[in-house]
C-alpha cells in the first residue's frame, strides 16, 4: 500500500560489531527522504515511539509538530549533547511540509538555558520553517499530501 509517509526503524548490525544499530526512516512518497541513527544514551526506543505518537496526535489540533531523531543528554559521561528533529508543518490541511533540524553542543547547550529539553517541552523548540539559511543555502524538506486517517494508522503502528 503507498502511503503519503511513514516512519520505519529498520536494525542493522555492522561486520566486526557485537551489537545492534538502529535507523529511524521517514519515507515521503515511497522514497526515503531521510535516515538518522538513533542514540540510546539518553532514551530507549519505546520512548521514540512514544513521542513520535504523540507528535502526530498533534496534528490533529496543530499545525506544527516534530519527530525527534536523535537525543542525547548524557553529558555527565563527556558524551556530545545534541537533539535531531524533523519538524512537521501542516500547510491549509492539505500538505505537510517535514524539515530536519540539528542542535548540537553550543546551539543546544543554548537552548538548554532557556528550558528543559523532554518530550513534553520538544514542542517548544521548533523553528519556523525555511527555504533558506542565512547564506542563502537550500535547505532540505519535503512534502507530501495530509491524510488524518493515514496519520491514525500510523500512530497506530507506533503503539503496538
Amino acid at each position: 500500500m503507498h502511503r503519503n509517509f511513514s516512519i520505519q526503524v529498520t536494525k542493522e548490525r555492522y561486520e566486526g560489531d557485537d551489537f545492534d544499530t538502529f535507523n529511524f526512516n521517514l519515507i515521503i512518497n515511497g522514497k526515503v527522504a531521510h535516515e538518522r541513527q538513533l542514540l540510546f544514551e539518553s532514551w530507549h526506543l519505546r520512548d521514540y515511539k512514544q513521542q513520535w505518537a504523540e507528535a502526530l496526535e498533534r496534528l490533529r489540533t496543530h499545525k506544527t509538530t516534530c519527530l525527534v531523531t536523535c537525543y542525547n543528554n548524557n553529558v555527565a559521561k563527556g558524551d556530545f549533547p545534541g537533539v535531531g528533529t524533523v519538524d512537521i508543518f501542516k500547510v491549509i490541511n492539505s500538505k505537510l511540509l517535514f524539515q530536519p533540524r540539528n542542535f548540537s553542543s553550543d546551539l543546544y547547550i543554548k537552548m538548554l538555558r532557556e528550558k528543559e529539553y523532554n518530550m513534553q517541552s520538544c514542542y517548544d523548540f521548533i523553528m519556523p520553517f525555511e527555504t533558506h539559511n542565512d547564506h542563502g543555502w537550500e535547505l532540505a524538506y519535503w512534502s507530501c499530501d495530509y491524510d488524518p486517517q493515514e496519520i491514525d494508522q500510523i500512530i497506530a503502528e507506533l503503539k503496538k
